[in-house]
C-alpha cells in the first residue's frame, strides 16, 4: 500500500490545472481548442478521490487525534498563508488605489479574514486589484482548499461510524447516492433558474463526498481493489467515458477512482517521482496569481503568447519548487515526517 505513484498523479493533476487556467487567463482564441484536454474540474475531483485514501490512512495511522490535526496544519497552513499574505501585500503596487488609500480600505481586511479562514468566496478581490481582467478574483484556486479541509475535520466522525458498523460498503454506498443527489439536484436549479448562487451550492462539500467516500472505501477494501483492478479497469475507462459523451454525472466518482487507483499501483517506476521535492501543492496554490499579474500588464496580448506562457509555467515549477524546500518541508519536519499524505 505504501509503494505507489500517488505524488506523480497530484503533480500531473496539479500541472493539468495549470494549463487549463493559463488557457482561461490568457484568453487567447488559439488556446481554446486545448481547454477540452486540460480539465480542472476533472483533476479537481482527482485530489478529492486521492485525499479520501491518503487522509483515512493518515487518520487511521495517527494514534492521536491532535497530531493528526498537526499533521493536517504542517501540509496545509505555511504555504497557503504565505500566498495569502504576499498577494495582499505586493498587489497593493497594482491597485488603482494609493498604498494609504489601499491598506485603510476595509476590502484588504475582508479578503485576509475570508480567505485565512477558507471562505474565499466570501471576498476573492483586492481593493483596486486586477480590475482590467474578466474576474478581479486573485486566486481562483484556492475554492477547493475550503472543501479538504472539512473534509480533513469530518473524517474522524466519519471514520468513528465506519469502525461501528459491520458491512461497511452499505454506509459508502448511501453517503455516495447522498451526495451524486445533492450535487445534481443544485445543478439542476441553477440551470432552471439560472443562479450561479446555487451552482456554487453544489460545489461545497456534501456535492464532492461520492469523490471523498470512493478514496475511503479504496483504502478500506484495498486488497479486494488489487486483485481486481485489470476487470476494475474496464468497467471505470467505459463508464467515464460514457458519462463524459452523455455529460452528466452518476457513477464517474466510482470510474475516475478506480481508474486514478489503476494507475496509483501499476507503474513502479513511478514511485520515485518526487524524490527532489513534491511541488505539486506549491504549483498548485502559486500559479494563479503568477497568470493574472502577466495579464494584467498585458503580456499575452504585446508579446508572442505561446512563449509568454511557457515562461509562465517555467516560473510556476520554479515557485513550486522554492515552496516546497523553503516553506512546505520545513514545517513538516515539526510533524516528524516529511511523507505528505
Amino acid at each position: 500500500m505504501k509503494q505507489n505513484n500517488f505524488n506523480f498523479l497530484r503533480f500531473y493533476f496539479a500541472f493539468i490545472v495549470v494549463i487549463g487556467h493559463l488557457i482561461e487567463v490568457s484568453n487567447i482564441n488559439a488556446f481554446h481548442k486545448f481547454a477540452p484536454f486540460f480539465s480542472t474540474y476533472i483533476s479537481v475531483t482527482a485530489f478529492f478521490c486521492i485525499s479520501g485514501f491518503l487522509i483515512s490512512r493518515s487518520y487511521l495511522n495517527t494514534p492521536d487525534f491532535k497530531d493528526y490535526l498537526k499533521k493536517r496544519a504542517a501540509r496545509l497552513l505555511p504555504a497557503y498563508v504565505f500566498i495569502i499574505l504576499t498577494c495582499a501585500i505586493f498587489l497593493s503596487f497594482m491597485s488603482k488605489y494609493s498604498i494609504s488609500e489601499y491598506f485603510t480600505n476595509p476590502l484588504l481586511y475582508k479578503y485576509l479574514a475570508s480567505n485565512l479562514t477558507f471562505l474565499n468566496f466570501i471576498q476573492p478581490c483586492l481593493p483596486g486589484v486586477f480590475l482590467n481582467n474578466a474576474s478581479c478574483a486573485v486566486n481562483g484556486a484556492l475554492w477547493t482548499l475550503k472543501i479538504e479541509v472539512s473534509f480533513y475535520l469530518i473524517i474522524p466522525v466519519l471514520l468513528y461510524f465506519t469502525k461501528k458498523i459491520k458491512k461497511k460498503h452499505l454506509l459508502f454506498i448511501g453517503i455516495y447516492l447522498l451526495s451524486v443527489m445533492y450535487r445534481n439536484f443544485f445543478e439542476y436549479l441553477s440551470n432552471l433558474h439560472g443562479l450561479e448562487y446555487y451552482s456554487i451550492i453544489a460545489r461545497q462539500l456534501p456535492g464532492f463526498m461520492s469523490y471523498f467516500v470512493c478514496g475511503i472505501a479504496l483504502y478500506y477494501y484495498f486488497d479486494f481493489f488489487i486483485q481486481t483492478k485489470k476487470t476494475l479497469l474496464l468497467f471505470g475507462l467505459i463508464i467515464f467515458i460514457m458519462e463524459r459523451i452523455l455529460g452528466f454525472e452518476f457513477l464517474t466518482p466510482l470510474a475516475l477512482s478506480v481508474i486514478i487507483f489503476f494507475v496509483a499501483y501499476s507503474f513502479k517506476r513511478l514511485n520515485n517521482f518526487t524524490k527532489h521535492g513534491d511541488i505539486s501543492y506549491g504549483i498548485y496554490i502559486f500559479h494563479y496569481p503568477i497568470m493574472k499579474i502577466a495579464s494584467e500588464f498585458g503580456f499575452f496580448e504585446k508579446y508572442n503568447p505561446v512563449l509568454v506562457s511557457i515562461t509562465i509555467v517555467l516560473l510556476v515549477l520554479l515557485v513550486g519548487f522554492a515552496s516546497w524546500h523553503l516553506i512546505e518541508k520545513r514545517f513538516l519536519k515539526i510533524t516528524h515526517s516529511t511523507r505528505v499524505e
